[in-house]
């Protein structure tokens, strides 16, 4: 996928809510607190990653441009909201936007699909100003259709940012086609076993999966799969030790938990004011240790339950 965007550095688009209508919604939406985390107001400018047609609702005094790997990648959604930009999640994001500095950027049921995750991390940290926040929320891959798949590793997120992924590879595009399972988060919840789901590809999932992967690799094209899977703690695990290998550049502000009956969990990290890379490794390192404590306590507060 190339790097060229539409519409000029400019591209920034009003919320669509005034800021009193926006305020009372998030009062009672949780997902939009979530995904609006430390979002500065009443006036901003940021990013949003894959809004498709359900694009997060913003007050009008913040400005927003749409970020995606492709113009076309919802062609299929005839309410598809227009994409200004088009990054694959390799290389830098700044000469993509024409501009750099904004206030925040958020990606909805997003990082997931993105072939080179580390490499989105530091590009969408580069086009932020410090202090400005990235929120995101993620499928918790126990309570959905990825509940059979093995937890993404450190060697497939390096392998991945070495290679500079710009479309899924092989590997990524097999695992999605053969190892989704037909399931619905509610079934989890009520105590079906995913291992006795059936595949939701079909019994011919594995030609399936193999058939995509090769067409895939020979033709060059893109086609979206879950690249990854994480739950909270798989996923914070990772950024520890990315943060280690000077791989993830943010400050995680906060990650919450799969709420029961749901499928996702959401993730709000900073580039942080403090630039000097020992002060900041040192912030990195507190939050990682302060969050990873927290999905401690509440691991042993579920394990608690479960037995009464």
């Amino acid at each position: 996928m190339d790097s060229e965007g539409r519409g000029g550095a400019r591209s920034l688009h009003p919320g669509s809510l005034s800021l009193d209508a926006f305020l009372a919604r998030r009062a009672t939406d949780r997902r939009l607190a979530r995904l609006t985390h430390d979002l500065g107001l009443p006036e901003g400018r940021g990013l949003e990653f894959g809004p498709a047609d359900n694009p997060t609702p913003l007050p009008d005094g913040i400005r927003v441009a749409y970020v995606d790997h492709a113009i076309d990648a919802q062609a299929g959604r005839p309410d598809a909201v227009p994409i200004d930009h088009v990054w694959s999640g390799s290389g830098p994001l700044g000469p993509v936007l024409g501009e750099t500095g904004f206030d925040f950027a958020i990606a909805a049921q997003v990082a997931q699909y993105v072939p080179n995750l580390l490499g989105w991390f530091r590009g969408i940290y580069a086009a932020l100003r410090p202090g400005g926040v990235l929120n995101l929320s993620l499928p918790d891959r126990r309570f959905m259709f990825d509940a059979m798949r093995t937890d993404s590793t450190m060697a497939e997120l390096v392998e991945a940012d070495l290679r500079a992924y710009t479309r899924p590879s092989p590997r990524q595009l097999f695992a999605h086609t053969y190892e989704a399972r037909a399931l619905e988060p509610g079934q989890i919840w009520a105590g079906e076993d995913p291992a006795q789901m059936p595949r939701l590809c079909g019994d011919a999932a594995l030609a399936l999966a193999h058939a995509e992967a090769v067409s895939a690799l020979e033709t060059g094209r893109y086609v979206n799969c879950h690249c990854w899977v994480f739950t909270p703690s798989s996923l914070l695990d990772l950024i520890g030790c990315a943060t280690q290998l000077g791989l993830f550049p943010f400050v995680l502000n906060q990650l919450g938990g799969t709420e029961p009956g749901g499928f996702e969990f959401y993730v709000s990290m900073r580039r942080d004011t403090q630039e000097e890379p020992q002060a900041l490794r040192g912030l990195q390192d507190g939050a990682i240790a302060h969050l990873s404590a927290i999905q401690e306590r509440q691991r042993r507060v579920a394990a608690l339950i479960a037995k009464t």
